[in-house]
């Protein structure tokens, strides 16, 4: 072998050596099963790529056993009581009581979460002695607090999840384009709508209640005070989970970047009593799903879904602890494969509450859905699927049989609903492949590269001077005192002028 083709071999093992060295990384996703779900997508394709992961996860959530761990390392941490279904409480029954949703419950559920964690000693030595390179932190507000905990160990941080939070990350945007996720608007708002959406945008810009605004000297006494908008701000990479296709062009900095779903992906074999029902149904299946948090409806509105499901000429998968008057017609299960029966050729329509996962799931395999949303950003999620001609929305509440089974009909019939989802399907493919392998790409591209590069010096300011406040006070101070010695002259002047007396002739 001549020496020149030597070198050259011996340099293309030192470069894959080089880019499948594996990191050591934390994931410390929110304590909800569809959050957790997305980041053990992420986490597995980190793996892949020859990377070493832990994911914390609650005693509450390991005892469900519903989550594939596979490929990575749990890290699990005791709980008082269940999070997840604390904070339901406040939002899944709040619903179906026709009352609102307590969000204040939730900031409380979420910061005494987050201050167990914080206070949880061993949990801290647990990931200290695992010297990690990377640790992830899931993309919501609530659990931004917990950036402290890389902070201490010296570790640089990144976030992967729902959150588009321009105030925190330091991106320039307008509010009368731009809709907070809160809100049921679409990016065609009317007057009304924008005053509400930048009421709201300037709110967070001056209050965040989701933390304490000394969490770093509560948290981390012994090290350098931060404010803790100072610390987030330091993230090495925001993988956003949204995209301009299924929501709104949203603008970004290159250290943001929009992912789409990561509960999407291929799908695989039906376990057999779902296969069997699947494959049967030449006629359509509506798969009928309200999310893992509400299993159990009021008894008015569950037997209002059967006695629909049971008039469609279609059968039906519907995900629920009760029992189904037709087994025949319709297969009833607390847990439902939702990604591979979404993606059977036989799946007509989804009924949905119109959770990420499941409507990103839904896009990924073109099925129209009908909306049903129940709390939080769903709304938000049902109308952005509405406008853009994929899905018609109702209120589980106060739908009535009629026009329940009239819509499913339409949607699941209508070509136009089709035809706009697999439209908007095939663009995000092409445009964002499979998005929880786009994330592992970009989080092992900081771990190799860092983020410095990518930043923006907004991010390295307090929200205050980004926002221009100190240079728009001295224009305005200097206008106002300009203004006010103007018209201190002109006072004077009119004064002196009326001293004098008029001339006599």
């Amino acid at each position: 072998m001549c020496v020149p083709t030597l070198l050259g071999m011996l340099c293309l093992m030192a470069c894959q050596a080089w880019q499948t060295s594996g990191k050591r990384v934390v994931v410390l996703p929110m304590p909800f099963t569809s959050h957790t779900k997305y980041h053990t997508n992420v986490a597995r394709a980190l793996t892949r790529l020859g990377h070493d992961v832990w994911l914390t996860m609650p005693d509450f959530m390991v005892a469900k056993g519903v989550l594939d761990t596979t490929n990575f390392t749990n890290i699990e941490y005791a709980t008082v009581s269940d999070i997840e279904e604390d904070t339901m409480a406040a939002l899944r029954d709040k619903y179906f009581q026709g009352k609102s949703q307590d969000w204040g419950l939730i900031m409380n559920v979420m910061k005494e979460h987050c201050d167990m964690l914080l206070r949880n000693t061993s949990f801290f030595n647990e990931i200290k002695a695992l010297h990690p390179d990377l640790v992830v932190i899931d993309n919501i507000p609530m659990l931004k607090v917990l950036t402290i905990i890389p902070y201490r160990l010296g570790v640089p941080f990144s976030f992967v999840g729902s959150a588009y939070q321009p105030t925190v990350q330091r991106v320039p945007v307008s509010p009368a384009v731009t809709p907070v996720p809160i809100f049921a608007f679409n990016q065609h708002m009317t007057f009304s709508q924008k005053v509400q959406n930048t009421m709201l945008f300037l709110l967070t810009c001056l209050v965040d209640p989701s933390v304490y605004s000394d969490a770093v000297a509560r948290y981390a006494p012994e090290m350098p005070y931060l404010p803790i908008d100072m610390l987030v701000a330091r993230a090495d990479i925001w993988l956003v989970e949204m995209d301009h296709i299924l929501d709104y062009p949203r603008p970004s900095l290159p250290n943001v970047k929009f992912i789409g779903g990561t509960a999407t992906g291929s799908v695989k074999p039906l376990p057999p009593e779902f296969k069997s029902f699947m494959d049967g149904a030449t006629e359509g299946v509506v798969i009928v799903s309200f999310g893992s948090y509400v299993l159990n409806l009021p008894k008015d509105i569950s037997d209002k879904i059967f006695n629909v499901l049971q008039q469609l000429p279609m059968k039906s998968i519907f995900r629920s602890s009760l029992p189904s008057p037709n087994p025949a017609k319709i297969l009833t299960s607390p847990w439902l494969p939702q990604n591979d029966l979404l993606g059977h050729p036989n799946t007509k329509v989804f009924v949905s509450h119109c959770g990420k996962n499941g409507q990103y799931e839904a896009l990924h395999h073109a099925v129209p859905v009908v909306a049903t949303p129940l709390f939080g950003d769903q709304f938000h999620n049902a109308e952005r699927m509405r406008v853009k001609g994929m899905a018609e929305t109702l209120d589980l509440l106060t739908v009535s049989e009629k026009h329940l089974k009239t819509t499913i009909v339409k949607v699941a019939t209508d070509p136009r609903y089709k035809q706009a989802i697999s439209t908007a399907s095939e663009l995000f493919r092409i445009e964002f492949g499979v998005p929880m392998e786009r994330a592992a790409f970009w989080l092992d591209h900081v771990m190799k590269y860092g983020g410095a590069y990518m930043r923006s010096s907004g991010q390295e300011m307090s929200y205050y001077k980004f926002l221009g406040v100190d240079v728009f006070a001295l224009i305005f101070s200097v206008l106002f005192s300009f203004m006010f010695l103007v018209t201190t002259c002109i006072c004077i002047v009119f004064k002196c002028m009326c001293r004098q007396k008029p001339k006599r002739d």
